[in-house]
């Protein structure tokens, strides 16, 4: 019986693997290029985002295309394009 119980945790692994969702990063690059999207040109693929508030982010896709995604005080979603930062 104690055999057993030192061997359940490693039968279960697998399946506790197997039910892993993407990490947080890629589930916020994909929500925020939808969101982009549905406002504006497509976005694409984000290469990158900063997140500037707890709803505030700034976007920078594929394209080079950068926009500023934030919820403002009557909860709706805002698109705007920005300049990208000079390099």
């Amino acid at each position: 019986m104690k055999a057993l119980r030192r061997w359940v945790p490693l039968l279960c692994l697998p399946s506790l693997l197997a039910c892993q969702t993407p990490p947080h990063a890629a589930l916020v690059r994909a929500e925020l290029a939808r969101i982009v999207a549905d406002e504006q040109p497509p976005c694409g693929v984000v290469r990158e985002y900063t997140r500037h508030g707890r709803l505030d982010y700034r976007v920078v896709c594929e394209s080079g295309r950068v926009y500023r995604v934030r919820v403002g005080a009557d909860g709706r979603v805002l698109v705007a394009p920005e300049e990208p930062a000079a390099r």
